[in-house]
């Protein structure tokens, strides 16, 4: 498959796609705001906290739109979003941000977990611990991001590289950044902690849901609707933390492939930029699905929806045009006879 072929295809998902991401999160975020439900009134700040770092990741990834394009001695990013009219430092910039906050997003949602097994096992924390949980979650993002800052980048090395291996890539010298001290301290700390990330925040994750678990089968009403709800929102948070590291997989297969054999794979170049975003459309449909006041209030609105859809369709011209009421009282009138 050629590149323009490739590229004409991303220039038209890459739009629908973080629609589609945003559309998602913005309907989790009102399922948010508009639920009263005790449990989730407490945890709101909690997922407030991942649906801004994935709104963050969708918007940076839909800026930069950049696939890694792994050399022999430097590593290359070729952005092709709107970025690359601002000029590669703010590529750069974005693509900064789009890392950190995708890896903040896979924190916060054991932050969850922690959170969930503290309140199940009657710990009360306290604002000052809450506020130093939520600085811990932030600071190894906070950290990678500023070791490839600081990391060095010779930018006509990258460029001359680059095209020396890959004469057919389609970019301009404008549209590319990247790092050339691949064993540089900076590089081995961000690799070690992403590593880390990728692989123990999984870990963790299923940890913390045995724990809850037991702490569940406790109860002697384990039965209940509140011990069921419970169940099934940790079962989608587990499969949240799951959805990264198998995303990242085919990532890390590139990465050892053009190390290797010195040749890039081009279709999977693109494909990893589309996987590494992949979790801000997943998850939110994740949480409305197993979040079961979530899911009852999203088919509530669906319903209503319909419903004023079905009444306004049996409105008749006689009942708009009627003397005796407005357009409105119309439609009011038809909602109840179909109520």
């Amino acid at each position: 498959m050629k590149e323009v072929d490739i590229l004409a295809f991303v220039y038209v998902s890459y739009p629908i796609f973080a629609i589609t991401v945003l559309f998602s999160q913005a309907l989790l975020l009102l399922l948010i705001f508009k639920n009263q439900t005790k449990l989730l009134r407490t945890m709101r700040i909690y997922l407030l906290n991942i649906c801004a770092a994935q709104i963050l990741t969708i918007m940076a990834g839909f800026l930069t739109q950049c696939r890694m394009v792994p050399n022999n001695t430097t590593v290359a990013f070729i952005c092709t979003g709107i970025c690359t009219r601002l000029g590669r430092k703010t590529c750069f910039l974005i693509h900064l941000l789009r890392d950190a906050s995708s890896m903040v997003a896979l924190f916060a949602i054991v932050h969850v977990f922690y959170y969930r097994y503290k309140i199940l096992s009657h710990q009360k924390l306290t604002s000052s611990q809450i506020l130093r949980n939520f600085i811990i979650v932030h600071l190894p993002a906070v950290f990678c991001a500023i070791c490839q800052f600081v990391n060095p980048s010779h930018h006509g090395a990258i460029v001359l590289e680059t095209r020396a291996l890959h004469p057919s890539y389609i970019f301009e010298p404008h549209s590319i950044f990247g790092f050339s001290a691949l064993k540089s301290p900076y590089v081995k700390s961000s690799t070690i902690i992403f590593t880390i990330v990728l692989f123990l925040n999984p870990l963790a994750a299923l940890i913390y849901r045995s724990k809850i678990w037991g702490l569940l089968n406790e109860y002697e009403e384990y039965n209940s609707p509140r011990i069921k709800h419970a169940k099934s929102m940790i079962t989608g948070l587990t499969i949240q933390t799951l959805i990264p590291s198998v995303c990242f997989v085919p990532l890390v297969l590139q990465f050892f492939l053009t190390q290797y054999s010195g040749t890039g794979v081009l279709l999977l170049e693109y494909l990893n930029s589309f996987l590494v975003i992949l979790p801000t459309l997943i998850d939110p449909i994740l949480s409305i699905v197993f979040v079961i006041p979530f899911r009852r209030m999203f088919f509530k609105y669906v319903l209503a929806v319909r419903q004023c859809r079905f009444s306004i369709s049996n409105i008749s011209d006689d009942d708009i045009n009627s003397k005796k009421g407005s357009g409105y009282s119309a439609v009011r009138a038809a909602s109840r006879r179909t109520g």
